[in-house]
């Protein structure tokens, strides 16, 4: 039987590490892996903007039967709208066209199963480091990955000389994949005219850029964290934007997602998208909806959307106060490394710089749970654990 010869698989980087913590039975233990938004006291609440959507949306009796291949229009053209901004929305919303997906996750595979069909000697470049999971998915098209540097260690910064010098040599055709902001796993994000430089480069090369945009909101605005993305929509005459609601709404486990495709070509509209719905079809067929629902009531609500832009902001702002508790704790703390650079990064993640060692050492002696690259999600720390970190941190180094 074929059921015989299989192996164990390899455990997720991070949701393994969940499973572990589940079964510590240490008072103290500590979950930093995982990429879930958490309250002071180590809750992931619902959004007081996203339960009163639902209670008017049950009010409204909808039916549950199949949503389009590509989703509900009204959806797909808020998404975008989010995304570009009221202006160049005006200017692109002929030209773009956006599938609601099973998460941002559902959006980067159908893009990777799409493009494989029409260009699979592409390699698709990611970040070093990139989110764990980008390699795999695209992988599991059929593409080869290879990497771009972009975070410097020494430094705490963006390596960015040497993300441009590769870029310029990367073959045309290829894959070069984005992200938005808030960068995962090192929370440091490309400038302005950065943003050009590569728009620039990917525009003379002839490389397809996919943006990654999970965490539009989580930075310092949602206009502020879309500039990057805004630009190339207007500087690329073709891009691919996959966009997440799991952060900014809460609504990690409804998998809510957009797929946004803009050409400058008008010819690519139609073809494109039937062969993404024809993707899609044999992939999950057609997607979850109420997650999509709470999404299209609230940014079609005037007050509802006030009150979803209010949640957002405690959010950011409680992951902004964690930042400093953290670096101030560790300073307090009198640790031989410089940790200030945690409050310059943005959004949920931290790039510590911590070895394997170092973070093997915090699982076993103190339960704190990191994933191996040494990624810490801020939103894991609390005015109730901080001293305990930055305490257990110091130790180990």
């Amino acid at each position: 039987m074929i059921f015989n010869n299989i192996s164990e698989a390899e455990k997720d980087p991070i949701l393994g590490l969940t499973e572990e913590f589940k079964s510590d039975l240490n008072p103290k233990k500590i979950n930093l892996s995982v990429g879930v938004y958490q309250d002071n006291d180590g809750n992931t609440p619902t959004l007081p903007s996203v339960i009163e959507a639902e209670k008017e949306i049950l009010d409204q009796n909808i039916s549950k039967t199949y949503k389009p291949i590509d989703g509900d229009k009204e959806f797909t053209e808020k998404s975008i709208q989010l995304v570009a901004g009221e202006t160049i929305f005006s200017e692109i919303k002929k030209t773009s066209f956006g599938l609601n997906t099973p998460g941002g996750t559902g959006a980067l595979r159908l893009t990777s199963d799409f493009l494989f069909q029409f260009s699979s000697k592409s390699k698709v470049w990611i970040s070093n480091p990139s989110w764990p999971n980008h390699k795999p998915i695209f992988e599991a098209s059929g593409f080869k990955v290879d990497t771009y540097p972009y975070f410097n260690n020494e430094s705490n910064s963006i390596d960015f000389d040497n993300l441009i010098s590769t870029i310029k040599k990367i073959p045309k055709g290829d894959v070069l994949v984005m992200h938005g902001c808030c960068h995962n796993p090192t929370g440091e994000d490309l400038k302005g005219d950065q943003w050009d430089e590569v728009s620039d480069i990917a525009k003379s090369n002839n490389l397809l850029v996919i943006c990654d945009f999970a965490y539009q909101g989580l930075a310092d605005s949602l206009d502020d964290d879309a500039a990057g993305v805004r630009k190339m929509l207007q500087n690329l005459d073709n891009l691919i934007i996959c966009t997440s609601y799991s952060k900014n709404f809460g609504l990690y486990s409804e998998r809510v997602g957009c797929l946004i495709y803009n050409s400058k070509f008008g010819s690519n509209y139609a073809p494109v998208l039937s062969h993404m719905k024809k993707t899609a079809r044999s992939n999950y067929s057609n997607p979850p909806a109420h997650g999509s629902e709470i999404v299209k009531f609230i940014l079609s609500h005037d007050s509802l959307r006030d009150k979803w832009e209010k949640d957002l902001s405690n959010i950011r702002d409680r992951i902004k106060n964690m930042r400093s508790l953290l670096a101030r704790e560790l300073k307090n703390e009198r640790s031989s490394k410089d940790f200030s650079f945690i409050e310059r990064q943005k959004g949920m993640f931290s790039y510590t710089g911590l070895s394997k060692e170092q973070v093997d050492a915090l699982k076993k002696n103190y339960s704190i749970y990191i994933v191996n690259s040494g990624r810490i999600n801020i939103a894991g720390i609390t005015t109730h654990n901080s001293k305990y970190i930055a305490k257990a941190i110091n130790e180990v180094i």
